[in-house]
């Protein structure tokens, strides 16, 4: 494997998997306040990064995810250009 290939896996990996992570971590998302109400590994850091994801995916909602599809193109243009 090369290094090319290690950092393009590194970018897919923080930029795909830890998003869903997130959200999969916390439950009871509340729309209203944007805010989760419990997560499984409890810290300030986590509940921030899931509130922002689970925020993002219920405003994409609205706009027909268009909103994922762009941050999902711009997870791999970084990708390639780093790689």
């Amino acid at each position: 494997m090369t290094k090319k290939i290690k950092i393009k896996l590194f970018i897919y990996f923080i930029g795909l998997v830890m998003p869903i992570l997130g959200i999969l971590n916390c439950k009871g998302f509340n729309e209203g306040s944007m805010e989760v109400t419990h997560c499984f590994i409890d810290s300030n850091i986590i509940r921030s990064y899931a509130n922002f994801y689970n925020g993002w995916l219920a405003i994409s909602s609205f706009f027909l995810f268009i909103p994922i599809i762009i941050y999902i193109i711009v997870v791999i243009k970084i990708a390639n250009f780093f790689s």
